[in-house]
């Protein structure tokens, strides 16, 4: 799987500007006075296999034109910066960093873990890459993201690298073909529909990948939500397998299915809703079943849930925690803003 799909919940990563905002295409280094105008301190508790540890950090310092975050616990630490930039007329870049420590112990020697990732998009195409180098188990460094991995590296040490090419055939048409090196090394191909729900003059809804609107100028066309069917095959050492996966992404929540029957077997379930506990809130349930986890040929079991709780002012509460076959992590962090946001008069002369 790529490893951009692992980015943590609790480490949003920076949003790329449209191509088509002119005010700001190509953000300017921001001095060392203003790094920490927007930055927070985080307080969490992360318990792993490993054991518990607290935590403390920084995160959203601004350091050049991204964005800085660092975290200190009992057991490493880590830090990642990331950076995105609008390319005018073209599409965007993003690019980001990312190092852990492992302090070593009576049990364990320690180690580290270093990756880094890079997305380039210009018109339909878009490319993704990926890699990392590790000299501790992944379980220790990144407890929560490999026991929700339906194909879990297990090594102690070693190299990953992920290659992906996404292109837009056509209105709501995909194609997404990848080659992975490393722990699962081998190639993956998807053909991608999403078909949009149209409201039509308000009657009844129209599933189509083109607007209705765009076709005919008279009517009045609303999109209800996006329907995701996903049909693909991959190859890897242990096989062939086929992979199928389908979704819904509507105004308040989201779902999404996907397998992958063959000589490795799994399926998977997320489901997120936006709002439900508060504004800007966002709740995240998940269940995925694989042979990795199983014993004799079979599945295994595991289950995830997250919540982002936006609290008084800018505070926020994340907490994040995986269950089952695999293994038990959990992880809660409280974000409070180093200086508050400023009041409607802060800005007037």
């Amino acid at each position: 799987m790529s490893l951009l799909a692992l980015t943590a919940l609790l480490c949003p990563a920076a949003q790329a500007q449209s191509p088509t905002d002119t005010a700001d295409l190509s953000p300017q280094p921001v001095p060392l006075s203003q790094a920490l105008d927007r930055a927070g301190v985080t307080v969490g508790v992360t318990a792993s296999p490993a054991g518990t540890a607290p935590s403390l950090g920084l995160r959203g310092v601004r350091l050049g034109s991204g964005t800085l975050d660092t975290s200190l616990s009992l057991r490493g630490s880590e830090a990642r910066y990331a950076q995105s930039l609008a390319l005018p007329l073209i599409g965007y870049a993003e690019a980001g960093a990312e190092a852990q420590w492992l302090w070593g112990n009576g049990d364990s020697p320690g180690g580290h873990r270093l990756a880094a990732s890079g997305v380039l998009a210009a018109g339909p195409v878009e490319v993704q890459l990926a890699g990392e180098r590790f000299t501790a188990p992944l379980l220790l460094l990144r407890p929560l993201d490999t026991l929700n991995d339906p194909t879990p590296d297990p090594r102690s040490e070693g190299s990953n690298l992920t290659a992906s090419l996404r292109g837009r055939l056509g209105p709501g048409t995909f194609v997404m073909v990848g080659h992975e090196w490393g722990h699962g090394a081998g190639m993956t191909a998807d053909l991608e529909l999403r078909p949009q729900l149209w409201s039509v003059d308000g009657g009844p809804a129209v599933l189509a990948l083109v607007n209705p609107g765009d076709l005919n100028p008279e009517l009045w066309a609303e999109s209800q939500g996006t329907l995701t069917l996903r049909l693909g095959a991959e190859h890897r050492a242990a096989g062939a397998g086929l992979r199928l996966g389908t979704g819904w992404d509507g105004p308040s929540s989201s779902t999404e299915l996907s397998a992958v029957l063959g000589a490795h077997r799994e399926a998977a379930v997320h489901w997120r809703a936006y709002d439900l506990l508060g504004q800007d809130s966002e709740l995240d349930l998940g269940a995925a079943l694989s042979d990795a986890w199983g014993s004799e040929g079979g599945l295994g079991t595991q289950w995830s849930a997250a919540l982002l709780l936006p609290l008084e002012g800018e505070q926020r509460l994340e907490l994040r925690g995986s269950a089952g076959a695999a293994g038990t992590a959990a992880r809660a962090i409280y974000l409070l803003p180093l200086r508050p946001a400023p009041g409607p008069a802060d800005g007037q002369n």
